[in-house]
């Protein structure tokens, strides 16, 4: 697994261009040349060698624009941290890269990784300097913000039915006799194996009868390998997480309750409840913490993508190429003035959002269920 992150402000596909130094485009005079552009293409058909092979030209020409109007917004990020005395520090930048290097256990590790990827180290400890700046200038363009109780109650109140009901749980285990079909892929049904799934789940049965323990009979019988070793734990589960026969059983049992013989399209189950969690709601007092942090980094990554729309509406951009970016036509549609050429879809708002928004909110909240 390739552990070094590359933090640059948009998405690359895979494609080869041969490297020359040409300047593609500008932005307030600031040149980003095809040489930079090569870099990063080379960067990620390293990582996947064969893939650049299926690229069509339209993919090709999308990934030309994505890395010219990325690599723009960068420049124009080092422009705005030179005026306002925003560095990555050589302090800075030897302790991130020490920190990636502790992550792979030694730095010969590291350096395997760096070959085997075909990565300079400078390109590396570029971006590493990148994301130190980026980051930077993220906390400083975002410090004014501040989400009060108010709004957490309100965000809590519109999303109450959706995001905080909790609905009923069971803690199952099971123990599993797979259909041997299902087990080795074939999906060709054999009446002989049915038969032969079934007589070793009667045997299970027969020995937790006997008052054998439903865990050790789930280590010792059980073909589900995820969970065997765990006595055949799965955990909570809430309907619609499993298949339908299973659900109508698991949800009829009492705690400590054992099922008969269960048939799905997986094999044959026994089944047990250890515990129930009835249908709730999570209280404000319960949630409102996520809810601020949830709120704050949203907040501040709408307020990134106004501050980064901003220096693209006061910079002057010019294309050089046939492929052109799309940052005039943000400035077009905002209605600012500019007399660089552009080109590309109508709707580039929702385009910016893609190339800068890079965190992940989704499931923010999912961990007070």
């Amino acid at each position: 697994m390739f552990k070094i992150i590359i933090t640059v402000v948009f998405t690359l596909s895979l494609v080869f261009i041969v490297a020359c130094s040409r300047t593609v485009a500008t932005v307030s005079e600031i040149e980003v040349t095809q040489a930079e552009v090569d870099e990063y293409v080379n960067f990620i058909l390293s990582q996947d060698p064969e893939g650049g092979a299926y690229l069509t030209d339209e993919e090709i020409r999308e990934l030309e624009i994505n890395i010219i109007d990325s690599l723009l917004v960068v420049k124009l990020l080092e422009q705005y941290a030179g005026e306002n005395n925003i560095a990555a520090t050589q302090e800075e930048l030897s302790a991130q890269i020490e920190d990636i290097i502790a992550s792979y256990g030694s730095k010969s590790a590291f350096e395997s990784d760096l070959k085997e990827k075909n990565v300079e180290r400078s390109f590396f400890e570029k971006e590493i300097k990148n994301q130190i700046l980026r980051n930077k200038i993220f906390v400083q363009a975002t410090s004014q913000i501040i989400v009060t109780e108010e709004q957490s109650r309100e965000y809590y109140d519109d999303n109450l039915e959706t995001q905080f009901k909790t609905p009923e749980r069971v803690r199952v285990s099971h123990i599993l006799s797979i259909f041997p079909w299902i087990k080795d892929g074939s999906l060709e049904e054999n009446q002989q194996e049915k038969e032969d799934a079934r007589s070793k789940i009667e045997f299970v049965f027969e020995q937790l009868g006997k008052g054998a323990e439903f865990g050790d009979m789930a280590r010792e019988y059980s073909d589900d390998t995820s969970n065997s070793a765990d006595g055949g734990d799965l955990g909570f589960i809430a309907r619609g997480q499993m298949v339908e026969e299973f659900e109508e059983v698991a949800f009829s049992l009492e705690i400590n309750e054992i099922s008969g013989i269960v048939e799905t399209e997986f094999g044959y189950h026994i089944i047990k409840i250890f515990d129930r969690e009835n249908e709730g709601t999570l209280e404000f007092e319960e949630v409102k913490v996520n809810i601020a942090a949830y709120l704050s980094e949203l907040y501040k990554l709408e307020k990134w993508e106004e501050f980064i729309m901003g220096l693209i509406d006061n910079a002057e951009v010019v294309y050089y190429t046939d492929t052109e970016g799309t940052l005039n036509d943000f400035t077009e549609d905002t209605g600012s003035e500019s007399e660089g050429t552009s080109s590309g879809e109508e709707d580039t708002g929702a385009e910016e959002e893609e190339l800068l928004d890079d965190e992940n909110l989704e499931d923010f909240i999912e961990g007070n269920e």
